[in-house]
């Protein structure tokens, strides 16, 4: 084993953990949080995206952050427990996830928000514009959910031990 395995693993799991949890906050508690603090809806929306768009794009750097540590834990550990292919498609998946909320769905969002005559709670919820807004916020929670679920997956697959048995020393041979 080569001196940077250990601590590439280490900076994986450690990187991988820290996204999870960074978009794992903003969804379940960040977003609530905002909303009842701002001083109107309008606002809390506008503080969510800000935090929205640095978490996309914190995500970007993470993506090519935990590649480079993946590729550098694998290279340097002979045999590896790093299933480097898996590792590489859920940062692909999560890559996605985040281009699509960046460039799509979030310009998308503030788009319909902006041909809306006033602000988007007073809105009647049978409007079209009203309800092709929600369509779109389910989308972009279903872009966070899928970088969570990946982060989640980067950081189980990491931690995960080799399945491969080591072999013990003979008996008789003198070494143990």
């Amino acid at each position: 084993m080569r001196k940077g395995a250990p601590l590439a693993r280490t900076l994986l799991l450690f990187g991988s953990a820290l996204w999870c949890g960074a978009l794992l906050f903003f969804a379940v508690a960040g977003a609530r949080i905002v909303l009842k603090t701002a001083g109107s809806r309008h606002l809390g929306g506008l503080v969510n995206r800000a935090l929205l768009d640095s978490l996309d794009f914190a995500s970007f750097g993470m993506v090519a952050l935990l590649l480079a540590l993946a590729l550098l834990a694998r290279t340097s550990e002979e045999p590896s427990p790093l299933p480097l292919g898996l590792i590489v498609r859920l940062l692909v998946v999560a890559l996605a996830a985040a281009f699509a909320s960046l460039l799509v769905i979030t310009p998308e969002m503030v788009a319909l928000r902006d041909r809306m005559p006033v602000a988007i709670d007073l809105v009647d919820k049978a409007d079209p514009l009203r309800m092709a807004w929600g369509r779109l916020h389910g989308y972009s929670s279903f872009a966070l959910v899928v970088r969570i679920l990946s982060a989640g997956g980067i950081f189980f697959l990491a931690a995960r031990r080799s399945r491969r048995v080591r072999q013990l020393p003979q008996a008789g041979t003198g070494s143990y």
